[in-house]
């Protein structure tokens, strides 16, 4: 229907043309208020907390008290308590240097009871370095270490002073390891330790070790969760080359020979430790496959293979922990 002249008359009324302006400034008033709100609706923008920085420098230290020291299953100390400590510097989260100690008692101080003596320290003070660093759930420790026995040179007649055989420092020797870890969940932690050295126990024995790991954390629990607590197990095994841990005896005046193997041995251990704070109380069980009759050979002690339970106390920190 065409519209009448009427119509075209009322645009130019003074009354039509402000509630014109009304109609345009309401709906200027209505935009502008939804656009308000699909801006409040909408989530504010969150500035990202920039992780902390690893610190240039820092000093960890710790002591240590064990029913026993052992060392790939192997008493080094008699089946007798040891008191352990250490020190390590630690730079740009990569590089560290560590000393570590502790009292010792496998280099003998007689031979076949006839009052020889070698200068046994009844001491041990290894010395290791290298890089260490984590990339989210993967870590790797890469190094070289050397074990030392400080003392002696060489064994003593008793009588005479001379020189008759090796000392306690002349069982130093050195190995290179890599020692990656894998967390595969929150609840699993997966590692690897690989040593190798060319002189084990200063022998000239090639000597090779691998072990694996796995680490369980449980559940926190006492006041504010602030104990924890894990279970962990390792396996591992050590394999020696025929130069020194392989030999045959010919017994005197008769066609008999005895032939001695060891190119190499299992260890193992499982247990659960509890933390608070910067303690650690460890409860293990720890064992090898070796032989009485091989575990003296290697350490003048048949009973330093056998399987045992194992208890021991640490604590650990570092100078950026206490501040």
């Amino acid at each position: 229907m065409r519209p009448g002249p009427d119509f075209y008359q009322s645009k130019s009324q003074p009354g039509y043309l402000l509630m014109k302006k009304i109609a345009v400034v309401a709906a200027s008033l209505l935009l502008a208020g939804a656009a308000n709100a699909a801006d409040l609706s909408a989530p504010m923008p969150v500035k990202a907390v920039p992780a902390p920085e690893a610190p240039l420098w820092d000093l960890a230290f710790g002591v240590t008290g064990t029913s026993d020291y052992l060392f790939r299953g192997i008493s080094q100390t008699n089946n007798n308590p040891a008191i352990q400590g250490f020190v390590e510097l630690q730079l740009f989260d990569w590089v560290y240097f560590n000393v570590w100690a502790s009292n010792q008692n496998w280099v003998n101080t007689t031979i076949d009871g006839l009052g020889y003596t070698n200068g046994n320290s009844s001491l041990e003070v290894d010395f290791s370095g290298g890089l260490r660093h984590t990339w989210g759930n993967f870590a790797l420790d890469v190094g070289a270490v050397y074990y030392t026995y400080p003392g002696s040179g060489s064994s003593k007649d008793p009588i005479t002073g001379l020189n008759i055989g090796p000392g306690s420092s002349d069982y130093n020797y050195w190995e290179i390891y890599a020692k990656p870890t894998y967390t595969v969940a929150p609840w699993l932690t997966l590692g690897l330790n690989l040593y190798w050295t060319s002189d084990f126990a200063s022998t000239g024995t090639d000597g090779t070790a691998l072990s694996v790991t796995a680490k369980v954390p449980l559940p926190s629990f006492g006041p504010g969760e602030a104990f924890g607590w894990y279970a962990s197990g390792e396996f591992g095994h050590q394999w020696l080359s025929t130069s020194a841990y392989n030999y045959e005896v010919n017994y005197a005046f008769t066609d008999l020979t005895y032939i001695q193997t060891i190119p190499g041995y299992n260890w193992w251990n499982v247990g659960v430790a509890f933390t608070y704070k910067a303690a650690t109380l460890d409860l293990r069980y720890s064992g090898t496959d070796l032989s009485d009759a091989d575990c003296g050979f290697m350490i003048s002690n048949t009973n330093a293979c056998g399987n045992k339970f194992l208890a021991t106390l640490s604590f650990a920190t570092s100078l950026n922990a206490l501040k």
